[in-house]
């Protein structure tokens, strides 16, 4: 409770109570960890999965616990709310969905939650669970400290960040978007601009019985979801298949089947370079070789040829680069069967360029090469600037605690800042700090996440006062 007012804040008492606070945050996000929240099939109650829908209920009973008010919108947003003088809104955009994780490829069970040498180990302890509870607990903390605000604060918990947003389209379409605010769920110093986003398909189908090779095709897999590169990747054959040994790829035969295998390394999509995509390694392994359908086989080489290049878009026509960086473009997903095969693309395009062009590009290579381009999904770029005045406001917050006066930063990746007008990403990643955002052993240092909470209610306060 608080006896009385301060009249400004004092950052010494803010720290002092989330130092307080540590070991309960630090339990709360451990919870938060074990539960394996990856988007799957709808319930009722749990339009996201059942386990994204846990992940919610966690999360509001653990506001709950800390004394606020909560709200669940349908499954699809978590409400929770700091009151200020005003109706006027800060936002704190998050979310509690996670992308999948291979247990073989992690030191630790990516749900385990587990705490070694001083790091905390989890899918989603960066991306973006750590920095939602850090948050959590910042806006706990500046309430104690009792200081005045004129605006009110309120974060949102979003359900479907990883697989295309409708959480957050859904909570728009019911509320008004706070005033302004930032999503912990990027890199410090701040985020000012963020390529645009494509996800899209590139199908075809073929007649089962076409081609007369020895070996024919009866399913290939490759990724989970669209905006991680793949890291394993594998076809079957009826058949015995020759191929030429080639590195990362291996091959079994067994009661008449030809097993291939791609082995390669996970990366966020937005950042192929920092992987090595198994996907397109397959694809060119299988390209001098024959097999059947011959639409399979052809469908199959259009792919390996038009993704040759699988991090910049080179073999596609599309590569770009300015003074904000480079277009990235990672075939992501694949399946294939004897009648069928859907490609899944992620691509980070530049500032220049709007969906519509890129649609009308990608749209005539599929047409040249016979196939169809489907499921399309697409953000325009944002760009901000570091003059912009929340810019301005979250960049001095980090500086002043931190001393680091880095220049604000562009990224391929999308967040929930684009969704809204006067939204940023800040943080939660640091510079010199280990980064394993969808790939294996994603973890935070214990240092680092009381740090962003620190950091967060200090921005909070920023914006709200």
């Amino acid at each position: 409770m608080c006896d009385q007012d301060q009249e400004a804040l004092d950052t010494r008492k803010l720290d002092m109570v989330l130092e307080g606070y540590y070991p309960q945050m630090e339990r709360d996000l451990l919870g938060l960890l074990t539960i394996p929240s990856v988007k799957g099939p709808a319930e009722e109650g749990a339009p996201f999965g059942r386990p994204i829908a846990d992940a919610l209920a966690y999360a509001l009973a653990a506001a709950d616990s800390l004394g606020f008010d909560t709200m669940d919108v349908d499954g699809h947003v978590g409400v929770i709310d700091l009151p200020g003088e005003t109706t006027d809104q800060v936002g704190l955009l998050c979310h509690l969905d996670v992308v999948p994780a291979d247990a073989e490829e992690w030191e630790y069970p990516p749900f385990a939650a587990r705490i070694a040498e001083g790091r905390i180990y989890g899918r989603g302890a960066l991306d973006d669970k750590g920095p939602a509870v850090a948050a959590l607990y910042g806006m706990a903390a500046l309430r104690d400290c009792c200081v005045p605000l004129r605006k009110s604060v309120r974060m949102l918990l979003g359900c479907d960040e990883e697989s295309g947003m409708a959480c957050m389209d859904h909570y728009l379409s019911l509320f008004s978007p706070p005033d302004c605010g930032f999503s912990p769920d990027g890199q410090f110093p701040l985020i000012v601009g963020e390529k645009g986003l494509l996800h899209f398909q590139l199908a075809a189908e073929w007649p089962a019985e076409d081609g007369t090779a020895a070996a024919r095709l009866l399913e290939l897999q490759a990724g989970t979801v669209a905006n991680v590169v793949p890291s394993q990747a594998r076809a079957v054959f009826a058949g015995e298949l020759l191929l030429p040994e080639r590195e990362g790829i291996s091959v079994s035969y067994e009661d008449g089947r030809t097993a291939v295998t791609a082995g390669g390394k996970p990366a966020h999509a937005s950042l192929p370079e920092t992987g090595d995509n198994a996907l397109a390694r397959l694809a060119l392994a299988l390209l001098p070789v024959d097999f059947a359908p011959a639409g399979a086989k052809s469908y199959l080489s259009t792919v390996a040829r038009l993704f040759e290049d699988s991090r910049y878009g080179k073999s596609l026509g599309i590569d770009a680069r300015d003074v904000h960086g480079v277009l990235t473009c990672a075939p992501t997903i694949l399946r294939m069967d004897a009648v069928s095969g859907q490609l899944t693309v992620d691509i980070r395009f530049l500032f220049d360029h709007d969906c519509a062009y890129y649609q009308e590009i990608i749209g005539r290579i599929a047409a040249e090469h016979g196939l169809t381009l489907c499921q399309w999904q697409g953000q325009d770029p944002m760009y901000a600037g570091e003059e912009h005045p929340l810019a301005r406001a979250l960049l001095k917050v980090y500086r002043d605690y931190t001393g680091d006066i880095s220049p604000a930063l562009v990224i391929g990746g999308g967040t929930y800042a684009k969704k809204m007008k006067n939204f940023l990403a800040f943080g939660p990643e640091l510079e010199g700090e280990p980064n394993f955002i969808h790939q294996a052993n994603e973890s935070i240092s214990q240092k680092h996440f009381l740090d962003i909470a620190k950091i967060y209610a200090r921005a909070l306060y920023e914006l709200a006062k």
